[in-house]
């Protein structure tokens, strides 16, 4: 095996462990929420965050409240999208290990919530997720939706700024390596 492939798998390793953490503290976080915080609210910043604990049968910001095939659709999208986000670190992010790392906690929240979605129901009997974390401008949320939203703020950062591949390198050397990729390229199609 090379050094390059051993760096790659190291990489992997490294994202799937981080990933398996981000899961079991989801997980773990639901199940102290269900057990402690049901019919409780504990204010931690007075107005602004606190805990309790509500079932959500719809997706961020309500959407597809109340809309079955909408959340049929995303039971059926989650794990595809979560493997796609992994095919794309093995592929295409191969050399990115930040991307690499925001794509598996992209997915690893999505998985989180689909696992809630699998074995929790609502009142109603709807697939439901279960949320525990209060903010004043976006409702209740939990860890995975943390995840999903600091992983997707992080990946376009990424691709934004960070590396040689990135639109609009930060660094000096980036944007120095990424002309000369850009002649090496030209030079090929000559």
């Amino acid at each position: 095996m090379t050094q390059e492939k051993r760096k790659r798998t190291k990489r992997i390793l490294i994202c799937i462990l981080v990933a398996l953490i981000l899961l079991f503290i989801d997980q773990v976080t639901k199940i102290f929420a269900q057990v402690y915080l049901a019919g409780r609210e504990i204010d931690l910043i007075p107005e602004w965050v606190w805990l309790t604990y509500t079932l959500n049968d719809s997706i961020a910001f309500g959407i597809g409240n109340g809309n079955n095939v909408f959340m049929t659709v995303i039971m059926v999208v989650t794990p595809i999208v979560s493997a796609l986000f992994v095919v794309l670190s093995l592929t295409v992010f191969k050399k990115n290990f930040p991307a690499q790392l925001s794509l598996f906690c992209i997915a690893s929240g999505a998985v989180g919530n689909f696992i809630d979605r699998l074995f929790i129901t609502d009142l109603a009997d709807k697939p439901a997720v279960r949320d525990f974390i209060g903010l004043r401008f976006f409702n209740v949320c939990n860890f995975a939706d943390f995840c999903i939203t600091i992983g997707a703020v992080a990946l376009i950062f990424i691709l934004l700024f960070i590396g040689p591949s990135a639109a609009f390198p930060i660094k000096k050397k980036w944007r120095e390596e990424q002309k000369r990729q850009e002649k090496e390229s030209e030079h090929a199609k000559a």
